[in-house]
């Protein structure tokens, strides 16, 4: 595995370590975060999740190393106690009995739509109602909303859903259109809709109006964090989250409404 030092130099990373907060108590080791490449949260050292991760490692003064990986391949190194932190997650009973989960951001997906899916079709009950041609593209296992996920269920049954194993797969089939509808966020589309050449075709709206936005979180181990040291984690965040920081950082990446939307409070 190839670690990067996110302080760049020894003397550095002493610097820092010399300048953490006595009262702050840091692993023994220097802390394995990886990150993995979605849409405008990761990108080749750039996203909201480097500047959360940045956040963090300034103001803990704990040393941190760098790694990106794909993310299923992130879920079994930190299973496997070889990573100790990763972003933007989403939890799962299962998850949390061996992760402390830390949010700091929430999202609400939205509807992306192919120019020659009609413009009287404004929901997913009316594009359920529309029958054949129109079909819907998912990412396979992924949970949607509590609005959409039992309406989805109704257009699988009637064979019109696409499942694919990633994101950009769900652009592609958007772009070649073979769907007529996928689902994403403002922090995945903004990117992708460049990616693909999609911003001037497709046309985004919000369909649901009866879900919370889903929280994302920042992933600890309990094998390196034991709950001592997650409250004053949690402190940090929490004060990220209050004190103006995470509006600061999203509002890079999402418009102002956006933002506002996806403040975790």
């Amino acid at each position: 595995m190839a670690w990067r030092c996110a302080a760049g130099a020894l003397a550095a990373s002493l610097g820092m370590a010399m300048a953490s907060t006595p009262s702050f108590h840091c692993p023994d080791h220097p802390i394995r975060l990886a990150f993995y490449p979605i849409g405008l949260f990761y990108t080749d050292r750039n996203g909201l999740d480097w500047d959360v991760a940045e956040e963090l490692r300034r103001r803990s003064g704990c040393r941190f190393e760098y790694a990106v990986m794909p993310r299923a391949r992130i879920w079994r190194e930190l299973e496997a106690g070889r990573l100790d932190i990763t972003l933007s997650a989403i939890s799962t009973p299962e998850r949390e009995r061996i992760y402390w989960f830390l949010n700091y951001i929430q999202l609400k997906q939205y509807v992306l739509l192919s120019p020659k899916l009609p413009a009287s079709i404004r929901s997913m009950e009316s594009f359920i109602q529309a029958g054949e041609p129109w079909r819907w593209a998912i990412v396979r296992s992924y949970s949607t909303s509590e609005y959409y996920d039992p309406l989805i269920a109704q257009l699988a049954a009637k064979g019109r859903v696409v499942e694919v194993p990633a994101e950009d797969a769900l652009y592609r089939l958007l772009a070649q259109n073979r769907v007529a509808g996928i689902f994403s966020t403002p922090m995945v589309y903004r990117e992708k809709l460049r990616e693909f050449n999609l911003d001037d075709s497709v046309r985004v709206a919000d369909w649901d109006k009866v879900s919370a936005p889903s929280p994302r979180g920042i992933v600890f181990t309990k094998q390196t964090f034991p709950e001592p040291d997650i409250r004053q984690w949690q402190a940090l965040v929490d004060k990220m989250n209050h004190d103006g920081t995470m509006r600061r950082l999203i509002n890079r990446y999402m418009t102002a409404s956006e933002t506002e939307t996806a403040l975790w409070r």
